[in-house]
């Protein structure tokens, strides 16, 4: 059976690709390329770069564990992993295509943080996939080669190398030493979920109360007889104000895509008021909801910003000869082609799942596939291969449309 994704990727291709890859291994043993990242992005690009026959190298900064944000830490304020957390998709789908997962008919589909990190562990080693690691190695810098580095001499010196497809090399620190290495092409990983982005609420200098990001919760019993409002009625807005709603005396959940009040109410369900918007703080810490809502509060003991995150690379910058903007608060990168590839280098650089609202591990393979088909098509002016990308500047009109969208 033959379907396309949400960005264009046709399985029945990725199927016919995948049948060939034993021959393909012994002939692309050559190519280099880093995976920044061993999480569940990471994982599966290194997986499906490794199996067909690209030599990978995977940089994760944590010391001991695969997983990324998966990896729960009791009590670590800097990540968004709290521990009451369960995924809000089942098991069955979000399951990678060559380990199936759940689906018995007894075990819940809905499962633990802890479950996740497990089940990527039991990946790993499954496809004996740590080998490629690099535990404990953070990388510094990401910078796109000038000519002279790109003129190596490798079975891929008519394509690696060229204008169309520089090298990258890495710089990176383990064991309080720095190395650097150079590469065919690198695959960022990183995730997405490192810097709190923050609305600015007019008036916010006037709350008396506490104000943090969901970035800081863990335990919901610390809430206990106050009054709180999550701003942000998404997953992460939803879920925390549900565990809250067990130990405070009252939780606001404010959401821009509440329905129409009934006569200004707020929707109430137990001692959750869902409500509009927040516009507004006054002088006397009253907070002013939108959509007509007649209640004001000035009770209020707790703000938590449920509000997401702001896309990160602190490896890439002025120093790094690329053209990349990331937008704070619209979760905007440019120049993307397909929200993949770097739009002007696409053979060198790509970021895997950056995407939001997706079904994130299987999504990343397709991601990976597609990587993976550029990276092995070859010259970009003189190959004809059904995988070819368009020409450089339909790329970056692409790009430019999708950025301003």
């Amino acid at each position: 059976e033959s379907f396309t994704t949400p960005t264009g990727f046709n399985t029945k291709k990725i199927s016919s690709l995948e049948m060939t890859m034993t021959t393909t291994a012994k002939s692309n043993s050559s190519l280099q390329v880093a995976i920044i990242g061993a999480g569940a992005a990471g994982l599966a690009t290194a997986r499906t770069l490794s199996k067909r026959g690209i030599n990978v190298c995977v940089f994760e900064k944590e010391n001991q564990h695969v997983g990324g944000v998966w990896a729960y830490e009791n009590g670590t304020p800097s990540k968004p992993m709290y521990r009451g957390l369960r995924t809000n998709l089942p098991r069955e789908i979000m399951a990678f295509r060559e380990k199936k997962w759940g689906g018995d008919g007894i075990s819940m589909s809905y499962v633990t943080h802890e479950e996740v990190k497990d089940y990527l562990n039991e990946y790993s080693n499954d496809f004996n996939l740590k080998k490629f690691i690099s535990f404990g190695s953070s990388v510094k810098q990401l910078t796109i080669c000038q000519s002279e580095k790109n003129d190596i001499q490798s079975p891929y010196h008519n394509t690696v190398g060229t204008d169309s497809w520089p090298r990258v090399e890495l710089e990176w620190e383990k064991d309080n030493k720095m190395h650097h290495r150079t590469f065919d092409s690198v695959c960022v990983c990183n995730g997405h979920y490192a810097v709190p982005s923050s609305p600015h609420i007019p008036g916010i200098e006037h709350f008396k109360g506490k104000i943090m990001h969901s970035i800081e919760y863990d335990n919901p019993a610390i809430f206990k007889d106050q009054v709180v409002l999550c701003v942000g009625g998404r997953a992460s807005g939803s879920d925390l104000a549900r565990e809250i709603s067990e130990h405070a005396s009252k939780v606001y959940l404010s959401d821009t895509s509440c329905p129409m009040l009934d006569n200004g109410q707020p929707v109430s369900l137990g001692n959750v008021n869902w409500v509009p918007k927040t516009l507004e703080i006054d002088e006397e810490s009253r907070i002013q909801f939108g959509g007509s809502c007649a209640e004001r509060p000035n009770d209020i003991d707790v703000i938590i910003f449920c509000s997401g995150y702001d896309y990160q690379f602190p490896f890439i910058n002025s120093s790094s000869n690329l053209e990349l903007t990331v937008t704070p608060g619209e979760r905007r990168i440019s120049p993307l082609y397909e929200q993949l590839w770097h739009a002007r280098y696409p053979k060198s650089i790509a970021f895997v799942g950056l995407q939001h609202s997706v079904v994130p591990f299987p999504f990343f393979e397709f991601q990976a596939e597609a990587i993976a088909n550029q990276i092995l098509s070859g010259n970009d002016d003189g190959d004809e291969s059904e995988y070819k990308l368009p020409p450089l500047q339909e790329r970056l009109d692409a790009a430019e449309r999708d950025a301003s969208s």
